[in-house]
């Protein structure tokens, strides 16, 4: 039987300033481990079109603690290929100055080497790297060597100037095939507009694409990038099984997910429940050698389209630490974490390189940046992790805390527990940095079930900011805890 107690320290004025420190030292009996293993990769893809991404590499002192941590620098296609396939010649793809010409001047590629920082590219397979049509209206076949020629090309630019690229993900190749996709987004039913009548014939066209890839670039790992919820769990089995038939086995799967955009399609009536699903996902990846990637970006549609004069870094910074924070605390367990933004000028400034996020530097607190985000979101997935007692089994020897239910919750929560005999009970809410908000019990209790609800407001009756936070029960002589997540919508 696990459980640990907290200590009490005198004085008047404390406050539990320490309360995580508390919880992570003062226990007995539990594991503290870090949330991420050693062959964990972190990811950096900056926004194509962000107005200082060249000084990245001028000025690389400027993000020297992100560097550090960034296993992976991934492109977009259009920043790097040639001729047809540049965004220059395409103002729709629209990348400012991030391009291959400018990517030469400040010798990226070659510095990215010098850093042993691996490069990857984002392949477009679900849409048209160069086209105002749309792919479902294009035959199969033209979308295959479409996207055969743009990969070899963008490969081959790099390569010829001074770069190795490692890794190649698929974006979202499944996704125009599925119903939910086309319901969410254009309101059709049928899941077969134009580009395929099977998932096999889809299958065929994307392993024989791997299949060709792997022949011209041998030393090159193809895996792809899956959008959840538009794309189920059973939808992305059934999908890894079809390519396995066919010759391909995956390396590695991104997902692209983001609670606040899953919040919209809940309210659409879909029962939806992110932590259960990856991690049913991860399950399934696991057993086949297949790296599970988590994309943290924000994707917060109704604010884009409708408030762009409110969409900032800050506020892009902040949703992204929603996502980051809701993933540390649903214990989610993945191989590769992706900082990736594709926030387009269209939905924010218009068009242009004035994109969201701006990327340096890494240390400065007044500056929402990209690299700043690697940091900070880094530090919360990699510290250490309270195997705290599963809700069922989280006995003391006198009393029961369950986990409380929902969570994450977006307006209250429930948080049931069991007293064995009537005692005092304390149950007191703390914020991630061990400040006290507020306190829900401090009462003699009866034997039996309890439960008791925290409506997401301090003492003072204020609402508190999104986060992690610290329910703690104290009674007999002992304390138990449980972490949950307060999101809005």
């Amino acid at each position: 039987m696990k459980n640990f107690k907290i200590k009490q320290i005198a004085g008047p004025n404390y406050s539990l300033t320490t309360g995580i420190f508390l919880l992570l030292i003062t226990m007995t009996g539990l594991e503290v481990h870090s949330q991420l293993p050693d062959n964990h990769k972190v990811w950096f893809t900056p926004n194509f079109a962000s107005v200082d991404m060249l000084d990245l590499f001028n000025n690389p002192e400027q993000w020297d603690s992100a560097r550090s941590k960034t296993d992976v620098f991934k492109f977009y296609t259009v920043q790097v290929g040639t001729g047809g396939w540049s965004c220059v010649d395409h103002p729709a793809y629209n990348c400012g100055d991030n391009h291959l010409e400018n990517f030469v001047e400040v010798q990226a590629f070659s510095k990215l080497g010098q850093w042993g920082i691996d490069i990857a590219v984002e392949s477009f397979f679900a849409e048209p790297v160069m086209s105002y049509d749309p792919i479902e209206c294009s035959t199969a076949e033209y979308v295959y060597n479409l996207t055969l020629d743009g990969s070899i090309n963008v490969i081959q630019s790099i390569e010829a100037n001074g770069g190795v690229v490692r890794y190649l993900a698929m974006d979202e190749p499944i996704r125009r095939w599925y119903q939910l996709y086309h319901y969410i987004y254009w309101g059709e039913t049928d899941p077969r507009p134009c580009l395929v009548d099977s998932l096999g014939e889809l299958a065929d066209h994307v392993a024989a694409y791997i299949l060709q890839m792997q022949i011209w670039f041998p030393s090159v790992t193809i895996g792809q990038i899956g959008l959840y919820p538009e794309v189920g769990v059973d939808q992305f089995k059934e999908w890894i099984i079809a390519l396995e038939a066919r010759g391909v086995s995956l390396p590695f799967l991104h997902i692209d997910v983001h609670g606040a955009r899953v919040d919209q399609y809940i309210s659409f009536g879909m029962d939806i429940d992110i932590a259960v699903d990856l991690a049913e996902l991860k399950s399934f990846l696991e057993a086949r050698g297949i790296e599970f990637g988590i994309i943290f970006s924000d994707i917060y549609w109704t604010t884009q389209y409708w408030e762009p004069d409110e969409y900032d870094d800050q506020f892009y910074y902040e949703r992204t630490m929603d996502w980051v924070n809701f993933v540390k605390a649903a214990n989610l367990e993945f191989d590769h974490s992706i900082f990736q933004s594709w926030i387009f000028p269209v939905y924010t400034t218009g068009y242009g390189p004035n994109e969201i996020p701006i990327n340096l530097p890494d240390n400065d607190s007044s500056i929402y940046s990209h690299t700043r985000l690697i940091n900070e979101g880094y530090n919360v997935l990699n510290s250490p992790s309270v195997g705290l007692p599963d809700p069922m089994t989280a006995l003391s020897e006198k009393f029961v805390l369950h986990q409380n239910y929902p969570n994450p919750f977006n307006s209250e929560t429930t948080i049931p527990y069991l007293l064995e005999n009537s005692t005092h009970v304390q149950i007191k809410i703390y914020n991630i940095q061990g400040l006290l908000i507020c306190t829900l019990t401090d009462e003699q209790k009866p034997a039996g079930e309890h439960q008791i609800i925290w409506n997401g407001q301090n003492s003072q009756g204020l609402n508190v900011s999104d986060g992690i936070y610290i329910c703690s029960m104290s009674a007999c002589g002992q304390t138990l805890a449980r972490r949950f997540v307060f999101m809005r919508k």
